[in-house]
C-alpha cells in the first residue's frame, strides 16, 4: 500500500480546516433559512432568473435536472464500482456503493429536519438535493483521478467540466421552479462538507 497515492498531512490539516468551516456556515445558512431571512433574496433571484425566460431553453434544463438525478448519477455509480472490482480495486469497488447510500441518507434525514417549502410549496425544498448530489459525485470523481495519477490535462479538464456542471444544476433548478435560491447554495455547501468527509475518510481507509 506504500505506493499508493494519497494527500499528505499538510493537506489533511487544511481539508479538515476547510470542513469545519464549510459546516459552520451551512449550519448557520440552515439556521437563517428556518427564520425566512433569505426570502427577500429569494425572490429576487426568482425573479431574475425565470422571469423572461427564453423558452429554447426549457428542454435543456430539464435535461440538466436529469443528468443531476439520482436516476443517472446512481447508476454511473454502480457501473463504476463493477469496473473497479473487476480492476481488483475491491476496497473502492465496496466504497463507492456505501457512498451512494450514504449521500442518500444524509440529504433525506436534511430535508426532513429541515421540511423548508419549495416555490411550488411542496415540502423538502432545503438543501437542493440535485445540486448536494452533482456536487459530492464531482468532488469524488476528481479526487479518484487525482489518486490514480490522470493526466494532468485531464484533471484541469474534469476540474472546469465538474465546476460548469455544478453551476449549470444549480441554475436549472431555480429556473425549472424546482428550488429557492437558499436551497441551492445549502445543497453546494452541504455537499463541499460532506465530498470532503468522504475524501477524507477514502484517503484514511487507503493508508
Amino acid at each position: 500500500m506504500s505506493s499508493v497515492k494519497r494527500l499528505d498531512p499538510r493537506t489533511r490539516q487544511w481539508a479538515s480546516l476547510v470542513l469545519l468551516l464549510v459546516m459552520a456556515v451551512f449550519f448557520l445558512a440552515a439556521w437563517v433559512v428556518a427564520g425566512d431571512v433569505f426570502d427577500p433574496l429569494d425572490q429576487r433571484a426568482r425573479a431574475l432568473i425565470r422571469d423572461g425566460r427564453p423558452d429554447v431553453l426549457e428542454t435543456p434544463m430539464w435535461l440538466v435536472g436529469v443528468l443531476g438525478s439520482g436516476y443517472v448519477l446512481l447508476p454511473v455509480t454502480l457501473v463504476t464500482s463493477v469496473v473497479f472490482w473487476r480492476r481488483r480495486h475491491r476496497v473502492l469497488a465496496l466504497w463507492l456503493p456505501t457512498i451512494a447510500a450514504a449521500t442518500v441518507l444524509a440529504l433525506g434525514l436534511t430535508k426532513w429536519l429541515m421540511n423548508k417549502p419549495r416555490p411550488t410549496l411542496r415540502g423538502y425544498g432545503f438543501p437542493s438535493g440535485h445540486v448536494f448530489g452533482v456536487t459530492v459525485f464531482v468532488m469524488i470523481a476528481l479526487y479518484l483521478l487525482w489518486r490514480f495519477d490522470a493526466r494532468p490535462a485531464w484533471q484541469r479538464a474534469a476540474r472546469l467540466t465538474g465546476a460548469a456542471f455544478v453551476t449549470i444544476v444549480a441554475y436549472s433548478r431555480i429556473y425549472v421552479n424546482a428550488h429557492w435560491l437558499s436551497d441551492v447554495v445549502g445543497g453546494l455547501l452541504a455537499g463541499i462538507a460532506f465530498g470532503l468527509v468522504i475524501v477524507l475518510a477514502l484517503d484514511h481507509r487507503v493508508r
